[in-house]
């Protein structure tokens, strides 16, 4: 009987660590935080009333990455978008515009996930 007991707590406490998390993305997300360079976790434990010890497991558990990686994958995305809708503003400013100040982060990071530089990116969307 105590194992039923022990697997409805981890259950109950598993379904409000996934609630934690999806509250914490929807605020990155649909606020467009990811935008900010200076997202801090210590702004988002904060906003979200979120235990501090369980912000970087949250992170793991439900988005499979690090909270930095997770930023990071939302800011190269809008700048993947960025590069194609918008041919005539430079690199640099999509980068700023993204959230990510430090070009060679940037490029370093963009090169990563897309296996080209954004330039690169931007030439090989054009003709689609």
């Amino acid at each position: 009987m105590s194992s039923e007991i022990e697997n409805n707590e981890l259950l109950n406490s598993m379904a409000l660590d996934e609630q934690m998390f999806r509250r914490l993305e929807k605020l990155i997300v649909t606020d467009e935080l990811y935008l900010q360079p200076r997202l801090s976790r210590k702004e988002l434990i904060e906003r979200t009333n979120i235990p501090k010890n369980k912000f970087a497991e949250l992170f793991r558990t439900y988005a499979g990455k690090t909270f930095t990686n997770f930023v990071n994958d939302l800011r190269l995305t809008r700048a993947a978008e960025q590069l194609v809708a918008h041919p005539e503003y430079t690199i640099e400013t999509i980068a700023m515009e993204c959230g990510m100040p430090k070009m060679q982060t940037f490029y370093r990071v963009f090169a990563e996930k897309y296996g080209m530089t954004p330039s690169a990116y931007r030439k090989s969307r054009k003709n689609k």
